[in-house]
């Protein structure tokens, strides 16, 4: 952990705590992810990037698809507890592993509209948002639309709360994320 930050035992928490844990318990497959233990300091924090990852089937984005925005904005944002995190859960859910670790790269990926999704989420996070004309006619031609131009907006905040987060907190890897650990060498560029 970082910054003086400590994860909390579960059992002995209460309050508006002991709620927070109770609503990731039940988002989070019975667990409290040590991400969300970690932002529990603040449960607005928390709270909100649990309500925020129960929207993301909301996008117009498949499951890979949006995996693919996710996972280039935690390796842009060199975040070491969100790709293996995303990389564990997009698995289990039956992402290609060699599309996960393309990203995991900053490799192109062999499918050109994912790829298009891919470089066009490098420009939104790279550039903050300022996309040239070009690069958003770019991404429209390549088969998205103007709402996936907005849903990757989305996905990219929901990425930018919990990377900045996690590394403000720094919370160490919970266990069942540990096969797919990875270190950042560089955040990739465009």
């Amino acid at each position: 952990m970082n910054n003086g930050y400590t994860l909390k035992d579960p059992s002995n928490v209460t309050g508006v705590t002991k709620e927070v844990f109770e609503l990731a318990s039940e988002r989070f497959g019975g667990r409290v992810p040590n991400i969300v233990n970690a932002f529990s300091e603040s449960p607005v924090l928390a709270n909100s990037m649990i309500e925020l990852y129960s929207k993301i089937g909301e996008t117009g984005f498949t499951p890979t698809e949006s995996h693919v925005v996710m996972q280039t904005a935690n390796v842009l944002n060199q975040c070491q507890y969100c790709v293996p995190a995303h990389s564990t859960g997009a698995r289990a859910g039956g992402v290609d592993a060699g599309l996960d670790e393309s990203l995991r790269n900053s490799q192109p990926v062999d499918d050109p509209k994912l790829e298009a999704l891919r470089l066009f989420t490098t420009s939104v996070v790279v550039n903050r948002g300022n996309l040239s004309s070009s690069e958003f006619n770019s991404f429209i031609d390549s088969g998205w639309s103007r709402k996936q131009a907005l849903d990757v907006i989305f996905l990219v905040t929901v990425k930018t709360l919990t990377n900045y987060g996690n590394h403000l907190t720094g919370p160490d890897l919970d266990d069942v994320f540990e096969s797919h650990e990875w270190n950042p060498v560089s955040a990739a560029s465009v």
